[in-house]
Formats: structure tokens, sequence, C-alpha cells
């Protein structure tokens, strides 16, 4: 090694997500197969691949729902891969789901207030009213600031477009005040208007959040994203720049296709 490599080697920050070796198996399916990568502090890291390739179970392993048969999950160089999910969210990691999971006879805030007091350290009066609580109404009203919602703080969820129910979803995970987000497929079901609109929010939250972004559309993708992991089979295969992935013949030849 080089000095200059050691020197820009040394001047990189450390990683805020690190996966290292990672391997899941289902009986004879390897879900993940030594899969690694890292996230950096304020970096938007896009995985990619065809369906199947394991993007989701991934997921599924970094916020603590699925537990890996071998590796290791870093969280600001502390391994939490044997921490249940709700250990790893109280250490700073959201997931928003590829579903959403919410409560539709719920307000919007109702439903971003009951994050904050299901994952807050702290033990709330119970005589006092949780709808005017500040120390839950507080934080729940910054969240939906974030994603362009407040105006709809006090519109059922059942009366939300899908979009918004996505914009909400997203809302919920940024109440934990975490300082990782894994977005699981934020864009599916979503029409072109709806897209951008959180094309947008994701753009003004790059640089704030270390960010883990599942997505099929390339053009979000590649929008959005400073380094790209093209996992296939489980296993990561290629991780560069979007210009990087475009560019790479076995990436193309794999997921991206020839012109």
């Amino acid at each position: 090694m080089t000095d200059s490599t050691r020197a820009a080697k040394a001047a990189q920050p450390a990683p805020k997500l690190e996966i290292r070796d990672l391997c899941k198996s289902f009986g004879a399916l390897k879900a993940t197969q030594g899969a690694s990568l890292s996230i950096l502090p304020g970096e938007l890291h896009a995985l990619i691949g065809p369906n199947g390739a394991g993007k989701t179970t991934l997921i599924s392993q970094l916020s603590g729902e699925i537990l890996p048969d071998s590796g290791q999950v870093l969280l600001d160089g502390h391994d939490i891969t044997r921490l249940p999910a709700f250990k790893r969210a109280a250490a700073g990691l959201a997931r928003s789901f590829q579903i959403s999971q919410l409560y539709p006879e719920f307000t919007v805030e109702d439903n971003v207030a009951m994050a904050v007091q299901a994952h807050a350290p702290q033990r709330y009066n119970l005589w006092r009213s949780a709808r005017r609580d500040p120390q839950l109404r507080e934080p729940a009203r910054a969240a939906l600031a974030r994603v362009g919602l407040q105006d709809r703080a006090a519109v059922r969820v059942s009366d939300l477009a899908h979009g918004e129910k996505r914009q909400l979803e997203l809302a919920i995970a940024l109440s934990l005040n975490a300082s990782v987000l894994l977005l699981d497929e934020p864009m599916a079901g979503l029409g072109a208007e709806e897209s951008l609109r959180m094309k947008d929010i994701l753009m003004d939250l790059k640089g704030r959040y270390a960010m883990l972004l599942v997505e099929h559309d390339m053009d979000i993708v590649f929008a959005l994203a400073d380094r790209v992991t093209v996992l296939v089979y489980g296993k990561p295969i290629f991780t560069g720049t979007p210009a990087q992935v475009r560019e790479h013949e076995e990436v193309r030849d794999a997921y991206l296709g020839r012109e």
C-alpha cells in the first residue's frame, strides 16, 4: 500500500453501518452469501438487483427481524449482529417497510406520536392525555414537517392517498431519532408525481442521515445514490458510483441489460 493510498484511507470517515460476510440460508436456499458493504455518514447507498436477489432478506437481517447464520452487522463500530430489532432501533437504526404498517383508524399525527412513545426510554404520565403531551406531539410534528405532511396531521390514515402513506411511513422512521435509515422500496406503488415527491424528500434528507435504499426504479437510484451495490443471488457483485455501475459489464449482463 502506497503512502497516498494510506492517507486516502485514513481520511475516509468510519462507516455508520457495516456488513461483514453476512450469510443466511433457508434450507437449501442461500438467501445471503457473504454479503459485505459499508455505508458512510451522510451517504445514500443504494442496493439493487433482480427480483429474488435477496435484497429484502438482507435488509431484514440489518433491522434485526431475521438473524444471520454467520457474519457481522456493525453500527458505529459496535457489533449489533445478535441484538433484537427494538434494541437496534433504540441504537439509531430505523427501517421503513416495503409494505406500509400503519394504524388506519388513527390520525397521521397519532401514528407518529405512538411510534415516539413506543421507542422512547422514559415513561410517560399515564394521567396526562397522550393527545396533549408535548413530549410525544412535538417530535411527531417535526417529523411530519420533514416529509411535507404537516398540513395532513389531523387526517385519518385511512383517508390518505397511497403516496402520502409512504411519506407517513418515512416520518415514523425519522421520529425515532435514527442516524441510519433502511428504506425498503419507498417508491413501490407510487405514481409518477408521487415518486418525484418522494425523490425530493429523500434528496432533502441526504447528508443528514446514512441511508440504505432498496429500489427498482433505476432513474431514482441513479439520481439519488452516492454509491450503488449490486446484489445477485444474495451476493454483492459490484459496488461503485452510479456512473461506474452503468458501465460495468457484469452488472449490465446480470441486471441492467444492454441498449
